[in-house]
C-alpha cells in the first residue's frame, strides 16, 4: 500500500477492507474509528494517529469535515493489540464495554 490523502464531509463514511498494518492519521477535523468486533471507540483529532496489526474491517465516520492520511506502518509492532498515539496531542480512545 502506499501513502494517500482522504479528504471526507461531514457525516461521511469510510471503509477500509482490512485495517492490519494501516496508519490513520487525522490531519484536519476529528472521526470516529470502530473495528469489527473491537469494543473500543477510537476519537482521532487533528495531530493523532491510529493503527492496528489486527486484520479487521475498520469503519471510520467523520463528525465534520476531515482530512486523513492512511499510509502503511513502518515497522512491526511488538503486540498485535490496536492502538491509538498522538502524533502531536494525546489521543482519545473510549471503551464503551465496561
Amino acid at each position: 500500500m502506499t501513502t494517500s490523502e482522504l479528504l471526507l464531509e461531514p457525516r461521511a463514511i469510510h471503509r477500509i477492507a482490512d485495517a492490519a498494518a494501516l496508519q490513520v492519521t487525522c490531519r484536519e477535523g476529528s472521526v470516529w474509528i470502530t473495528l469489527d468486533g473491537d469494543p473500543r471507540d477510537i476519537v482521532l483529532e487533528a495531530g493523532e494517529c491510529f493503527s492496528t496489526r489486527e486484520h479487521r474491517r475498520a469503519l471510520i465516520y467523520a463528525f465534520g469535515r476531515a482530512r486523513l492520511r492512511l499510509s502503511p506502518l513502518a515497522a512491526p509492532a511488538t503486540a498485535a493489540r490496536s492502538r491509538v498515539q498522538p502524533c502531536v496531542p494525546a489521543a482519545a480512545a473510549v471503551d464503551f464495554a465496561r
